[in-house]
């Protein structure tokens, strides 16, 4: 009672599994060596022979009760696990059955003797390339051995690791990615991944991150062999995409594009799995990076060294994005990785630390903290054009005289000029558009201004023809207004009033 309480779970016996178990029973009983590995070389002290040796001793005396008995309580464990398997099939049936959760799922196993439980599950499932391993593991490590389990059998290599063909080919073809016969991933020539060299096979697996999943590839490989250390037989290296664009003395960003041996131990202790690994790389390279470079410029896998010019040229943005980057990397010395060639994603990713020196390379002081205050609802290279257009609006406005008294021509004239010199084309069309109103007059003037604004023809549905032939006469003093500045605008805006008629005039303070 107190030996069967060890094991939890047990439950009578199903029949079908009842059958495969005694099945396998008699097929040990009748040839113990199908248990035990193949042997690549005599060796002077071999426990595989000595364990066989005493596994057929055992068969011969299977019909003698207390010899079987005696068998399974005494003794070596794995003869023990051998002589309890082969005394289910002289009861000729299995009264009872345990469950243990393995690496490979829960198992069902019989228990009988004083035998250890991993014992019987690898003897009781011989036939399983995993779970047979489960025996033979501690004559693995006693003895230094490499034992590899294939689908058919087992095999010891007592010289190292020296995997067989066969268990090569099956290892490589349970691996889930798609690898051609080089064992390169389809998409791993981009430059970048994992590579595992599997050294005793000769052979190198090549996988690049998009492919990389949860599974741990050297423990994938390594997860039939039986050994003190199962992954002493691989190397793991990142596979690196680094492109130099500038010769420079003492560069340290090339032994940062290298594993660490922190990540390899942890990826070979099946701490990190493929995916993981090609993560932990990814953010372990860019602080090795800042840490051992003082200058740096990289977009992607592309180094420009510490030339800004030729970093800037390869960067894509507006003309603001890339003045405020070119006065940021000025002030002092930096290490940039950019994700992309993108200009609005490294101002993204700059922007907590650098958000302040950002707007001041486009904006004065008050601006930049208007812009911070009232505008944080937009993206950092959004703030960073408000903050560019503010600034311009400002000196087009002290460059441009201001008026008292307009009347309602005026105002709308001066008001729809202003936006299109510090806004654009498309902010001034959309201001006619929300204030054109009824009046016949207004809105012969709003033709002119939207002709001459180049989309007379585009918007001219809108208008009657009367309105339109006026317009067309006011489109010329509407471009002067437009295009001039200073006092020259005063003079501009005076004029249109006057061919309008709408008799007001535009005085100055």
């Amino acid at each position: 009672m107190g030996r069967r309480a060890r094991f939890r779970g047990a439950k009578a016996t199903p029949k079908t599994l009842e059958k495969d178990l005694l099945e396998r029973s008699r097929m040990l009983a009748r040839d113990p060596r199908l248990l035990m590995p193949q042997c690549t070389r005599e060796c002077r002290r071999c426990d595989i022979r000595k364990a066989i040796s005493k596994m057929e001793k055992v068969s011969q005396a299977r019909s003698d009760p207390k010899k079987l008995e005696r068998a399974m309580n005494w003794g070596d464990q794995l003869v023990r696990a051998y002589a309890a398997t082969i005394s289910l099939h002289e009861a000729g049936k299995v009264p009872y059955l345990a469950a243990a959760k393995t690496p490979m799922g829960e198992v069902s196993f019989a228990v009988r003797g004083k035998v250890e439980k991993d014992k019987l599950i690898g003897v009781q499932h011989f036939d399983h390339p995993e779970l047979r391993l489960l025996a033979l593991w501690d004559i693995a490590r006693k003895r230094g051995l490499h034992i590899y389990s294939t689908d058919k059998c087992t095999v010891c290599s007592p010289d190292g690791p020296r995997p067989p063909e066969a268990y090569v080919d099956e290892a490589i073809s349970l691996l889930p990615y798609d690898l051609d016969d080089a064992g390169d991933c389809p998409h791993v020539k981009d430059g970048r991944g994992i590579r595992v060299h599997w050294k005793g096979a000769g052979t190198v697996i090549r996988v690049c991150p998009a492919c990389s999943g949860e599974l741990n590839t050297v423990h994938a490989l390594a997860g039939r062999i039986a050994a003190e250390d199962p992954t002493d037989d691989f190397e793991v290296e990142a596979i690196s995409d680094l492109r130099c664009e500038s010769e420079c003395a003492g560069c340290r960003v090339k032994e940062a594009y290298a594993l660490s041996m922190d990540l390899v131990a942890k990826y070979l202790k099946a701490e990190l799995n493929d995916a993981s690994l090609v993560d932990a790389h990814a953010k372990a390279r860019v602080a090795a990076i800042k840490e051992r470079q003082d200058e740096a410029y990289m977009i992607g896998g592309t180094c420009y060294g510490k030339d800004r010019e030729r970093f800037m040229a390869a960067i894509r943005g507006s003309e603001i994005e890339k003045r405020a980057l070119f006065a940021l990397f000025g002030q002092k010395r930096m290490c940039v990785l950019s994700r992309t060639d993108q200009a609005a994603n490294l101002i993204s990713d700059l922007w907590p630390e650098h958000r302040d020196a950002l707007l001041a390379a486009v904006a004065s002081p008050d601006i930049v903290r208007r812009v911070i205050a009232e505008r944080s609802e937009l993206s950092p290279a959004q703030m960073l054009a408000e903050a560019a257009r503010m600034e311009s609006y400002r000196s087009i406005e002290s460059a441009l005289p201001s008026f008292v008294k307009l009347g309602p021509v005026g105002a709308y004239a001066d008001r729809v000029a202003r936006t299109a010199k510090t806004e654009g084309k498309e902010a001034a069309l959309r201001n006619i558009e929300k204030s054109k109103g009824a009046d016949h007059r207004l809105r012969s003037v709003a033709f002119g201004l939207i002709s001459a604004l180049g989309e007379g023809q585009a918007k001219g549905w809108q208008f009657t023809r009367e309105e339109m032939d006026y317009g067309a006469y006011l489109e010329p003093f509407a471009r002067r207004l437009l295009d001039s500045q200073g006092e020259e605008y005063a003079e501009a805006l005076k004029l249109l009033l006057e061919a309008s008629g709408s008799n007001e005039r535009a005085e100055r303070p």
